[in-house]
């Protein structure tokens, strides 16, 4: 290894990305569990702070020696390399769409809640990312904006899931596409 000082860059700002890292996290060691914990924001004990994915992508690319957690799809854009993290499987895999799916294809009930976590995956499900969330969009039922929020998100799981790869983002499992279209649905 260079001697290049190694600088943890995090999100400032709450987000989906950081819970499914700090979860990850939590389940590999009982000591971050103990220390940091899992939420959508953690007092992370070192390194830099920047908001949103683009801002931890700048960061990154103009810090010698970062380190990250970045959505898939930003990396991806931004032409940066990713490391592979071992899974349960006891496999080292990258983030990508493939990997990615097998994590999702884990789900084989969402509960009616619709909180479904593929962070770290079954063990059967030897090529997973272990690091995999799904991407959520939270409506309040009595927001002014809601019919055109509803018919957006009808478009995103009807013809917009023809776009999904293009975007780096993998399809959604049947079981999971289905909570999805009830829930919103009931809006």
């Amino acid at each position: 290894m260079p001697g290049t000082k190694i600088t943890p860059v995090f999100r400032t700002d709450g987000s989906g990305d950081t819970y499914a890292f700090t979860d990850f996290l939590s389940k590999s060691s009982s000591s971050w569990r103990g220390r940091v914990g899992t939420a959508t924001s953690v007092g992370f004990p070192t390194g830099v702070g920047a908001k949103g994915n683009l801002g931890l992508t700048n960061t990154v690319k103009k810090t010698p020696g970062a380190i990250s957690y970045i959505s898939a799809s930003y990396m991806i854009a931004a032409g940066m390399k990713a490391v592979a993290v071992q899974n349960r499987a006891g496999k080292y895999v990258y983030p990508n769409l493939p990997n990615i799916a097998a994590a999702a294809s884990a789900v084989t009930h969402v509960p009616s809640s619709n909180a479904v976590s593929i962070v770290d995956p079954p063990a059967s499900k030897k090529t997973a990312y272990p690091i995999s969330t799904f991407t959520y969009a939270i409506v309040p039922r009595n927001a002014p904006q809601k019919g055109a929020i509803k018919d957006f998100i009808n478009y995103a799981l009807t013809t917009g899931l023809g776009m999904g790869v293009s975007l780096d983002f993998p399809p959604l499992p049947s079981v999971v596409l289905a909570a999805a279209k009830k829930a919103n649905a009931s809006l």
